[in-house]
């Protein structure tokens, strides 16, 4: 009897452990394929270009879905060679500083990657954020087909130009705050917004949008925070931004008392190096112009800015900077002055 268990059993056991053996070989080979895809991001993430593209195959067929007549880098390419033109048109046309994976998963010789990434288009400054899968047939450690299906309705957004009409019917809901010509209203704590320009203003909208500008304990900041975040996507930020920089140069009358002669000594040690002698702004630091600004919301936001309710966050990066400058002004006395020299200044045209 036991040698008849013994012979029933024996092939049973070498069954098992045969299929035990395909299995850890299977699984390794799964391992060695994810890796594979791991390394690409890898590479791509540090911009190892020889690095990304030694991972693909000499005869790789690479495709990215989408109109071609409108995103650039849709298409098939074939070869290295058609794989560095794919990239060639992403760094002409975009920066992507933000990449993810959510999900790596196999099948057969397939690696599939859920991910995402945030891009800029060079020619709009319009952002996105678009979700994707990556399909990889990876064999004996190289890719051979890529294939990317992607949101290409958000990149399509951020390639479109700003367009000043639909922004003009989105500036209604500013209207009331800020006024008819942006001149501004010190009743409603809201600036005159034909001064400092597209690229700060839209920075300032989509730092509302994002929480990085605002919240609870800023009561005129969160109610901007409600205001940017009902603009339909980022393109309507680029919309309204680029109506408003249609709009006359006006102000609201503005009077601030303080020392301005003090205020001059204060301003060249604690602001002229980044809003420049005249108040002129410098954009290589993104530094807005002051020359002109209403003296009652510069000293609003100084005083935010010396308190943390304003350049706390961790993604204001520019804010904490203002943070570290407002050191310099010891007390209200000290802000009054140096505001009071900055409306002295004479707007740029």
């Amino acid at each position: 009897m036991k040698i008849a268990r013994m012979l029933f059993l024996t092939p049973l056991l070498i069954l098992l452990a045969f299929s035990s053996a395909v299995r850890a070989a299977d699984d390794a080979a799964d391992d060695s394929r994810i890796k594979v895809a791991k390394d690409l991001y890898a590479a791509f993430s540090r911009g190892d270009m020889p690095g990304v593209l030694a991972l693909y195959s000499p005869d790789v067929v690479f495709i990215f879905h989408g109109p071609a007549d409108i995103v650039p880098q849709a298409g098939t390419y074939k070869g290295r060679e058609g794989v560095e033109q794919f990239f060639n048109r992403i760094v002409q046309n975009f920066e992507i500083p933000e990449i993810g994976q959510r999900l790596f998963s196999v099948e057969g010789n397939v690696v599939s990657v859920v991910g995402w990434e945030n891009g800029i288009s060079k020619a709009t400054g319009g952002k996105y954020t678009a979700n994707w899968v990556h399909l990889l047939t990876i064999e004996d450690g190289q890719i051979t087909h890529f294939e990317e299906i992607t949101d290409s309705g958000a990149i399509m957004e951020a390639l479109t130009p700003a367009d000043v009409v639909r922004g003009e019917a989105y500036y209604a809901t500013c209207v009331a705050c800020h006024g008819a010509e942006g001149q501004g209203s010190f009743g409603m704590h809201a600036p005159r917004l034909t001064l400092q320009g597209p690229d700060y203003l839209l920075r300032q909208l989509r730092n509302f949008r994002a929480g990085i500008r605002g919240g609870v304990q800023d009561l005129y900041g969160w109610q901007m925070n409600g205001r940017a975040s009902a603009l339909p996507g980022d393109r309507a930020l680029r919309d309204v931004i680029a109506y408003i920089d249609t709009l006359p140069e006006s102000r609201a009358a503005d009077k601030v008392n303080g020392d301005a002669k003090r205020g001059q000594t204060l301003y060249q040690s604690s602001c002229a190096s980044c809003h420049g002698a005249s108040g002129e702004g410098l954009t290589a630091l993104n530094a807005p112009p002051l020359a002109g600004l209403d003296g009652w919301y510069q000293l609003e936001q100084l005083k935010k800015f010396k308190s943390g309710v304003r350049g706390s966050h961790a993604q204001d990066t520019f804010g904490a900077q203002m943070r570290a400058a407002s050191y310099g002004l010891m007390n209200d006395q000290d802000l009054n002055d140096v505001v009071s020299f900055t409306l002295t200044l004479t707007p740029q045209k």
